[in-house]
């Protein structure tokens, strides 16, 4: 009898013993947890993707020194743009720029349209506008614009703090920046966009980079067709095209 008065009492021991294990074990588990869950909290993206500037490239510090040297600057940035250091931005009056830029060479109004732009031929930009409000509502920089004939007056240009000169590639100018194929730079069959830009002013930014994506060529002849996207080739860029998604 005393010996069945011994086994049970171990047993209620060790019951005892094992629930408080597993009380222990419960809770650090749920430390952990939260641990996790606080790490990943730190480690999670921003709410959007920002472009940062190589600065350590070979090529980057002569591209800037030789930009900031030109008579014409233009930077074109996410939240603002600059020309020879004075800014403009979406949502900014006609009267503004016209005081940055001067007289425009055009301004194209169509009765049907709700929209119209002004046009400064020599830096190839045009500048859209509200006719509701007269305010800036996208920008356009057309790099091989036929109908704008002369010639730039600039050599390079800065997109999102990168110098961009004008007969480099795509590729190249990416080698400039943490831009990469796929994971922040998609395209269409036309053109290239910057994935999940952080937003401006609460509004996500739209933003085109006009080069030909290049394909791999699947046959020959009359019976071409085109394969897969090939990121290893590029095109120069003709052109920026930026507005906010309203």
């Amino acid at each position: 009898m005393q010996h069945i008065k011994h086994l049970i009492l171990s047993t209620l021991v060790l019951n005892m013993l094992s629930c408080g294990f597993l009380e222990d074990k419960t809770k650090d588990n749920e430390a952990m947890a939260v641990t996790v869950q606080d790490t990943t909290a730190q480690n999670a993206p921003a709410d959007g993707y920002i472009v940062t500037p190589h600065v350590a490239h070979p090529k980057f510090k002569a591209l800037s020194a030789a930009f900031e040297t030109q008579e014409h600057r233009f930077e074109i940035d996410r939240c603002a743009f600059k020309y020879n250091g004075k800014s403009f931005f979406i949502g900014d009056t006609e009267e503004k720029i016209i005081k940055i830029f001067g007289k425009p060479d055009k301004k194209f109004l169509k009765p049907e349209k709700d929209r119209y732009f002004l046009k400064f031929s020599k830096l190839k930009l045009k500048l859209w506008f509200s006719k509701k409000s007269f305010k800036i509502i996208s920008l356009s920089l057309n790099l091989n614009d036929d109908e704008m004939s002369e010639e730039l007056p600039y050599k390079i240009l800065k997109f999102r703090g990168v110098p961009y000169q004008l007969d480099m590639t795509l590729n190249e100018f990416i080698e400039l920046s943490d831009l990469e194929h796929s994971e922040t730079l998609d395209h269409t069959l036309y053109s290239f966009y910057i994935k999940n830009e952080k937003k401006c002013l609460s509004i996500p930014v739209k933003t085109s980079i006009a080069s030909k994506p290049a394909y791999d060529a699947i046959g020959s002849g009359h019976i071409t067709m085109r394969g897969d996207f090939d990121p290893k080739y590029s095109y120069p860029i003709e052109g920026f095209y930026i507005t906010l998604r309203k």
